[in-house]
């Protein structure tokens, strides 16, 4: 647990600015976290990724190591991102081709009661309205 409380400290992208095209609010209808982000695209590649939200330290921590790891991500990257972290906690291990960058740090099987929790940051960037038109 002080090793998620540390990942979800590196907040250097907490915080909203107000300035990029795309921008939505997510909320977790598990457990009511709320996490609000905002980004830009260039190339089918996030840019400009920003986030807040009332969120617990899986949701935070998720937000933290996503935006640390976003340049290394495209669109098609962040579903298979998704789609594993998914897999993970279903015990189908099939696909597990894409590196999942520092996220192994919470992929925990204790942790399977958090995946939504984890996987809310992604699920809010996809489910962004107008990103597929990019």
């Amino acid at each position: 647990m002080e090793q998620i409380i540390k990942i979800a400290a590196q907040n250097n992208f907490y915080g909203l600015k107000g300035r990029s095209k795309f921008k939505n609010v997510l909320k977790n209808k598990n457990c009511g976290d709320e996490i609000k982000i905002e980004f830009d695209l260039e190339k089918k590649k996030i840019i400009n990724f920003r986030y807040e939200g009332e969120a617990c330290i899986y949701c935070l921590a998720s937000a933290s190591l996503l935006s640390k790891n976003l340049n290394k991500l495209n669109l098609e990257n962040l579903h298979k991102l998704q789609k594993q972290i998914y897999d993970f906690f279903s015990n189908n291990k099939r696909n597990q081709t894409l590196a999942i960058f520092d996220f192994k740090q919470l992929l925990k099987k204790e942790n399977v009661s958090r995946k939504d929790c984890i996987g809310l940051p992604i699920n809010a960037i996809l489910n962004t309205e107008g990103i597929d038109d990019c």
